[in-house]
């Protein structure tokens, strides 16, 4: 299995991931990359910070960036919003308006 590498670009700061993680293929290590972001975004907006110049670069055990996800990617998608299937928010109990 191949082992992909995720190094996290923000601003002018580079922090390299030295483990990497093995996974199936290409799309699985994109999909943990918009995970990681989400996550990273998630704790941005509870601590403040700037959104929008974070991006995950997924490399290959030679150093090749295969692909990278930035913040507008985890945010948007075709203009919209994007949702996400594992959105807790969506189970998160609704306040009916007493009459």
């Amino acid at each position: 299995m191949p082992r992909f590498y995720f190094h996290v670009r923000d601003g002018a700061d580079f922090s390299r991931d030295l483990e990497g993680q093995e996974l199936p293929d290409l799309e699985a290590a994109r999909r943990e990359a918009v995970n990681s972001n989400r996550e990273m975004l998630g704790e941005r907006l509870l601590h403040g910070g700037a959104l929008n110049h974070r991006r995950i670069e997924i490399t290959d055990e030679s150093g090749d960036v295969l692909a990278a996800v930035s913040a507008q990617d985890v945010l948007f998608r075709h203009g919209s919003f994007s949702s996400y299937e594992d959105d807790v928010t969506k189970s998160a109990p609704t306040i009916t308006p007493r009459k």
